[in-house]
């Protein structure tokens, strides 16, 4: 039976993965054609994407200011400037696990599409940047909307949206190799070539990337691999690209974090627990291991000189797994076969186990844009989305010390899942006189999530959850004057609970969906070689979930509504230019993100039972009060063939709490670092353009954590200290266990990039 998979697995098969090849031709032998041709025909319409004009928030990366950046750390870090941003990384130094959080909301709750098509894990929701390594480079800008932002695909966005735009396609031939060396080892090669326009109807292009890396923190190694092939056909009145992106990731596990007890020991800030629990060396496996590819298609056809329609196709194929080695293991737990030499006592054995996940994400997304010539300049953008996940989750134990008999690659647990997700939104926009525009963007979004979880008698059967959300927005912006522009907004966005909260509940304790309404309020200005903004906002949240100790009726901690918390703030934007060659940009945001009550469950271990402590106006985990960033740039040197400037940042991020009690012994301190780049673009001498980036990173050697985790408990009868490094002691019989993840001291890195 032919199915959406099937037509993509072909398309790899015969023809993507023969593309550079059948491409080398047309490279060498193409002609220029003319530049200005795309600008008049894109290839994507891109539905989700913020105009200029747009009343909401946003901060656009160009591929030329993403040049300028990028060398080898993942996008979180380039994305460093956006407003409201933390950026972390668990190995230390920006490769392998990264992560963002915006406004507070950390990644499950930041929607990332590529051209549109969701990128986000549709169980867990979160985004696994490393799944994709050198990502940015094949980039053409990079958007994020703050706040709710306009209709997307995938699960909704409570803190930002990131759309990373893929579609650009160059009217003349390219080819770009470059080189990056750095501190702990790092290192990355890529490749990069485009035949231009053939014939002004085809094009190709292809990278190939490879970026392997120590980490700051031991063992925290990675090596990441990565392939993304294209091809386009444009002509009037029609266009066709296709994208396969491919990559594959295997990173030492570095996720369990610092040990609160070692936090304030030089000697060992790096250490790393991950693969200690076998006797004498870590073992060396305890790697995550992920492969992963992506199949986009995209058809755009002009229907008339005011109506286009876009239909893509998409498929995501992942599978791959996280390899632990387990100490003194039940072997009860893993239901093994087993026949216990006269030795042995209790069936207890050192293993090292395999849990895997096989899945694949498909579906298809269109657009339909009508701009008639009729007053009002009115737009309308019909939308949607239709999609289907499967994923297969099973674990393997691969070796065992004491047991026998056992099959080759034992699966000890497997179960499948299946998520629906369809939506369709409606958005206009229309010109009024006086400078005011005006946007609605109306959405409705439907999920049906299949899986295997406990009913009410704690049986696992088979069940399903069906959800039906309707997100409203609407926005205004008013050019009040030559250099002024004054906007609101405000949008109602719902999102539904991840796998956990699923599988670990009952359908009597299952978490409802989160919903948050969102008011954006501010004021733009500028002139030449100036610009400035303000930025209000209020998110008012209804049942977000939240982890509070709880334990539920199946034996599990997950997450439960809060009813009511909110975030409000300000976020201010300044960029100037004074003189010729300096350039001074900055943004600072201003919040508080509060709880009004909030109760505590905190584990008796003496008994088994709970506490329950009430805390009131406490404060959001890892949402601090002020971040703020600022840049200058200096020219050197700006000649025809010689462009020589160097920049100087400094970021500061404010204290975050480790849970949402505000007790200062769970908590984040503020932190300050600066960075040092020098960049040198020297032109037609060796190739089109030959580029240097030379960086050194936490230029004062700043010592901070980024991210971190905490757990509190009460016992009267134990003292966890001397055996437990993440145990430290809060009062009386109160203990909390703690881990941070510290970032790497002064570092540096250099970039080679030349391009023919």
């Amino acid at each position: 039976m032919f199915s959406i998979p099937s037509f993509f697995l072909v398309a790899e098969r015969h023809g993507l993965a023969l593309m550079a090849f059948l491409a080398l031709p047309f490279f060498l032998f193409s002609q220029k054609t003319d530049t200005m041709l795309l600008e008049l025909r894109p290839v994507v319409i891109q539905a989700t994407r913020a105009d200029a004009n747009s009343p909401v928030p946003h901060t656009n990366l160009s591929a030329e200011k993403i040049a300028r950046n990028y060398q080898a750390q993942d996008v979180p870090y380039l994305l460093t400037g956006v407003p409201s941003l933390v950026e972390t990384s668990d190995a230390g130094a920006g490769i392998g696990y990264t992560g963002l959080r915006i406004r507070g909301s950390d990644p499950t709750r930041v929607n990332v599409t590529i051209n549109g098509v969701p990128l986000n894990d549709a169980e867990s929701q979160g985004l696994f940047w490393v799944d994709l390594p050198d990502l940015a480079a094949s980039a053409a800008e990079i958007q994020v909307q703050r706040g709710v932002g306009t209709s997307t695909n995938g699960a909704g966005a409570f803190g930002a949206t990131v759309n990373v735009d893929l579609s650009r396609v160059e009217s003349e031939r390219f080819a770009v190799v470059a080189n990056t060396v750095g501190a702990f080892g790092t290192r990355k090669h890529s490749a990069y070539l485009g035949t231009g326009l053939i014939n002004n109807r085809l094009a190709f292009t292809g990278r190939v990337s490879t970026i392997q890396s120590d980490g700051y923190v031991d063992r925290a190694a990675s090596d990441l691999n990565s392939f993304h092939l294209t091809g386009a056909y444009i002509d009037d009145r029609q266009s066709l690209q296709a994208h396969l992106l491919s990559g594959h990731e295997r990173t030492y596990q570095s996720w369990y974090g610092l040990p609160a007890q070692y936090l304030d020991r030089p000697e060992l800030r790096t250490y790393n627990q991950a693969g200690t629990e076998r006797t004498g060396s870590p073992h060396p496996d305890q790697v995550d291991d992920y492969n992963q590819r992506h199949f986009l298609l995209h058809y755009k056809r002009v229907i008339t000189s005011d109506l286009d329609v876009q239909l893509n196709g998409h498929w995501t194929r992942g599978k791959g797994y996280y390899e632990e080695y387990k100490a003194e293991q039940d072997l009860s737990d893993y239901g093994l076969p087993l026949v216990f030499p006269p030795d042995i006592l209790a069936p207890a054995s050192d293993l090292i186990r395999r849990r895997w996940l096989d899945n694949d994400f498909y579906g298809g997304t269109f657009a339909l844009r009508w701009s008639p010539e009729a007053a009002l300049d009115p737009v309308f953008l019909l939308g949607g989305a239709l999609s289907r996940y499967e994923g297969a989750h099973f674990g393997e134990v691969i070796w065992s010390q004491q047991f026998v008999n056992a099959p080759n690659d034992y699966r000890y647990y497997e179960n499948k899942a299946t998520k629906r997700d369809a939506n369709l939104f409606l958005k206009t926009e229309t010109t009024l006189p006086h400078g005011i525009s005006t946007l609605l963007d109306l959405q409705i979004r439907t999920v049906r999530y299949e899986f295997l979880g406990f009913d009410n008698n704690l049986n696992n059967v088979e069940q399903a959850d069906n959800l039906l959300f309707f997100n409203p927005k609407a926005g205004v912006s008013w050019r009040f004057a030559k250099k002024w522009t004054a906007y609101g907004f405000s949008g109602i966005a719902h999102r539904e609970p991840n796998r956990d909260d699923y599988t670990q509940s009952t359908p009597t304790s299952r978490p409802k969906a989160e919903q948050m309404f969102d008011v954006e309020a501010g004021l733009k200005t500028g002139g030449a070689g100036w610009s400035a903004s303000a930025n209000f906002f209020l998110m008012q949240y209804r049942n977000q979930l939240v982890l509070d100790g709880r334990i539920n009726n199946v034996g599990a901690y997950i997450r439960t509504n809060v009813p009511d918390s909110r975030r409000a703030g300000l976020e201010v934007e300044a960029t100037a230019s004074a003189g010729s060659r300096l350039t001074l940009t900055g943004n600072a945001a201003f919040s508080q993100n509060k709880i009004p009550e909030f109760r505590e469950f905190v584990d008796v271990w003496d008994d088994g039972s709970q506490q329950t402590v009430v805390h009131r106006h406490t404060d959001l985990a890892f949402s601090p009060n002020v971040t703020a960033r600022a840049e200058a740039t200096y020219g050197l040197l700006k000649k025809a063939r010689h462009d020589l400037s160097v920049s100087l940042s400094g970021k500061y991020v404010g204290k975050q709490y480790l849970d949402n009690t505000s007790n200062d012994l769970t908590a984040l301190p503020d932190y300050f670092f600066s960075d040092l780049r020098l960049n040198y673009d020297l032109n037609k001498v060796i190739g089109q353009q030959l580029s240097l980036i030379l960086s050194v990173n936490n230029l004062f050697d700043a010592r901070y954590s980024s991210n971190g985790w905490a757990y509190r408990y009460a016992s009267a009868g134990y003292d966890a200290r001397p055996d437990d490094p993440y145990t430290r002691l809060e009062s009386g019989s109160t203990y909390h266990q703690a881990g941070f993840f510290p970032q790497a001291g002064r570092h540096w890195m250099a970039t080679l990039r030349c391009r023919f």
